[in-house]
């Protein structure tokens, strides 16, 4: 329930399960742990029974993977990153830098970008909180603000920030929905909610045929952010070498570094096949966590740094 000053008075129900499960396997000496989970604004009736056939295969089928992955090789290479979970990219590269308190008080890289071209003409970046379900999803912010679905980048072109109130006051803008804290003790501030990056022309065969040597990315754990200089990294988990437009050896264990608006503009095939993926994200800024998603289709960024083994 927000209360405010005005004698504005709403109200939201704003459900959330997650399951989690962590499945250890044993291989003569070597011992590995896969994790899958499953996320979002519901009850209990989430966890139907494909979903929780979904949970122990995942789950099974990482930790084998990983008993047969060896690191990949260290360097400045290609990436492609698999669709669903990759939007960490976003979230990490863009999503923070959008957020428009980083803008209003120019700490952020694109606070002079507004209106020009920061990616390819294949990338539609949208951050929307009105999807059904997903964990992100709210139906006002903690301002009393509806919410929308926010275009940030339009065919490569920066088109808007994330607002709050205090932000939309100093651009002279509309709130975008995106005023969130993680509870009443806390101030509201702009915070993304499902950040997605949407269709492009390729077919995800297409893309991973076009690489004659480099990294294909599959999951993903954590990752971070500089908002200044739009530096960030996020560890993967498990993946690929392709060599020669096929994928070959399986990986795992990696930091991926890069810069945001080089990565941007670096992506240069986008795939036809997004996804939002189901996990349970959540994000952290100024001492508040709050439930995310993310989800893009399979995409190529021409060169990205990989720390593997030399």
């Amino acid at each position: 329930m927000i209360v405010r000053p005005d004698g504005r008075l709403v109200q939201d129900w704003r459900p959330m399960t997650l399951a989690f499960l962590r499945c250890t396997a044993e291989q003569g000496e070597v011992r590995e742990t896969g994790t899958y989970n499953i996320a979002g604004r519901a009850g209990r009736e989430l966890l139907d029974d494909a979903a929780q056939e979904r949970l122990v295969s995942e789950a099974v089928a990482r930790t084998l993977f990983a008993l047969d992955a060896g690191p990949p090789p260290a360097g400045e290479m290609p990436v492609v990153l698999a669709r669903g979970p990759s939007a960490i990219l976003l979230h990490e590269a863009i999503g923070h830098g959008m957020e428009a308190d980083f803008n209003r008080k120019r700490t952020s890289i694109y606070c002079d970008r507004m209106g020009r071209r920061i990616a390819s003409e294949h990338v539609t970046i949208v951050d929307d909180g009105t999807i059904p379900h997903s964990r992100g999803a709210i139906n006002v912010d903690d301002e009393g603000n509806e919410v929308e679905r926010t275009v940030l980048v339009e065919r490569g072109i920066l088109r808007s920030y994330l607002h709050d109130e205090i932000s939309a006051r100093h651009y002279g803008v509309r709130p975008t929905g995106s005023g969130r804290r993680q509870g009443f003790r806390h101030p509201p501030i702009p915070r993304m909610r499902a950040t997605i990056m949407l269709d492009g022309p390729h077919d995800p065969e297409e893309i991973i045929r076009s690489v004659k040597r480099g990294l294909y990315c599959e999951s993903f754990a954590n990752g971070q952010v500089h908002i200044g200089g739009g530096d960030f990294s996020f560890y993967m988990r498990q993946g690929w070498l392709i060599e020669d437009g096929r994928l070959t050896r399986p990986v795992k264990d990696a930091n991926i570094i890069g810069n945001g608006p080089k990565a941007l503009e670096k992506v240069d095939m986008v795939g036809n096949d997004m996804v939002i993926d189901e996990g349970g994200w959540t994000c952290g800024k100024d001492g508040q966590s709050v439930p995310v998603s993310q989800g893009m289709p399979t995409v190529r960024v021409a060169s990205l740094v990989v720390g593997g083994v030399g």
